[in-house]
């Protein structure tokens, strides 16, 4: 049953030619920039922002924030320390960048789509590639007729705030945890063959292409990859709301690719979400029946070595195992947790999911196969297993997720 809707937001909810408004951001950044740099050239800085980019759209790291891939990338090649020109930037985007909106024209329909699918409980979220920081992001927004705070997206991603982008499978995972739901909830709608629909599909989301007059040319051979739809913007809104196309949609097979991506992108999302943590939430039981935010990133963390990892391990060394759950973890409050540090938790756990991702890595074709006896699921298979333990952190990140909405 499809819960969420992911939107791409270039020649999706706001028409404007990519290339087009690259070359006005960077006319418009580059004088600004030599300003405050004068010792530095246009050409220098001009190369530091396209290594910034590439480096962004290259990095598979799940605890990389796009952010600082893209500005050690502009040291690397400038040697000015870009990230510490915070209050120059917002300069650009409150004084400079507003006059780009000419290059742009709003989607009629697109505010229609997106309060339409809100009110009927549809999680929205928007999905554009993340090379912009989320102020630049923000202002197209805007310039859709969605500015983010009237409008109510559920996230909504930038440079800022996830670690991939656009076509890694991971990005379209890390989103989804993020919104707490599986890919087989969720739909992407995009204009970019390739971005949006090829990603998406790799991470297992049903996808809706939108065909515009920027795209008529894009290179669509996949052997693997078929869109559940493709039309305007117009016709996703007619199809939703008339024809109840969301109702009908096929859920994606699981297959063995997915697994690694779903697994880094819960780790990422996890990341993100613990970093915006107050330190005086981390031991916060706003119900005493329930677990604190480090009681929770403490099991996922001892679960992935002492449960998961031992149990894919079991069925890849023993013929037909039978398995049974796990001795239940600590009661809330029954560990001494005082002491930690969450974040160092947090990576902890991302230290162990490495050494899953590196057994998944080492599979053949014919591993992820292997069968097992579950006490409760009955017949099972590695590949079931696997994708339960990608389902047992996102169990633990919504988990999270509510806990911190009721700390104070």
């Amino acid at each position: 049953m499809i819960k969420a809707i992911l939107f791409d937001l270039d020649d999706t909810l706001l028409t404007n030619p990519a290339n087009e408004f690259v070359q006005h951001y960077m006319k418009a950044l580059l004088p600004l920039l030599m300003e405050v740099f004068p010792n530095s050239t246009e050409d220098k800085l001009k190369a530091g922002i396209t290594n910034g980019i590439r480096s962004v759209i290259k990095n598979c790291d799940p605890l990389m924030l796009n952010a600082e891939v893209f500005y050690n990338a502009f040291t690397d090649v400038t040697g000015i320390l870009l990230q510490n020109q915070q209050a120059l930037l917002m300069t650009f985007f409150d004084e400079i960048h507003p006059s780009l909106r000419h290059v742009t024209t709003p989607v009629e329909v697109a505010p229609m789509v997106v309060k339409w699918l809100l009110e009927h409980r549809y999680a929205v979220a928007v999905a554009t590639n993340p090379l912009f920081q989320h102020r630049a992001v923000e202002q197209r927004l805007e310039w859709a007729g969605l500015p983010i705070p009237e409008t109510g997206f559920w996230f909504v991603t930038s440079l800022d705030n996830v670690h991939y982008s656009k076509p890694w499978p991971q990005y379209y995972e890390e989103i989804l945890s993020r919104l707490g739901f599986e890919p087989d909830e969720a739909v992407m709608v995009g204009d970019d063959w390739v971005n949006d629909i090829v990603g998406a599909s790799q991470a297992g989301l049903n996808t809706f292409w939108i065909r515009n007059e920027h795209n008529q040319a894009q290179d669509i051979r996949h052997e693997a990859i078929q869109t559940d739809g493709q039309g305007t913007l117009d016709d996703f809104f007619r199809l939703t709301t008339e024809e109840n196309w969301l109702q009908g949609l096929p859920p994606k097979p699981l297959v063995p690719s997915q697994i690694a991506p779903r697994m880094m992108g819960n780790i990422s999302a996890l990341l993100g979400m613990v970093n915006e943590i107050p330190e005086r939430y981390w031991h916060q039981r706003p119900d005493p029946n329930e677990w604190s935010p480090m009681e929770i990133v403490v099991h996922l963390r001892d679960s992935e070595d002492r449960v998961q990892r031992p149990r894919l391990e079991r069925i890849l060394h023993e013929d037909d195992p039978f398995l049974v759950p796990p001795p239940s973890p600590p009661r809330p409050g029954e560990q001494q947790l005082q002491g930690l540090d969450g974040i160092q938790v947090m990576l902890e756990f991302a230290a162990e999911r490495g050494k899953t991702l590196d057994l998944l890595n080492s599979l053949s074709t014919e591993a992820w196969g292997r069968p097992a006896r579950h006490s409760v699921f009955g017949p099972t298979s590695f590949l079931e297993m696997a994708s339960f333990t990608a389902r047992h952190d996102r169990l633990h990140i919504n988990q999270l997720c509510q806990t911190l909405g009721k700390c104070e």
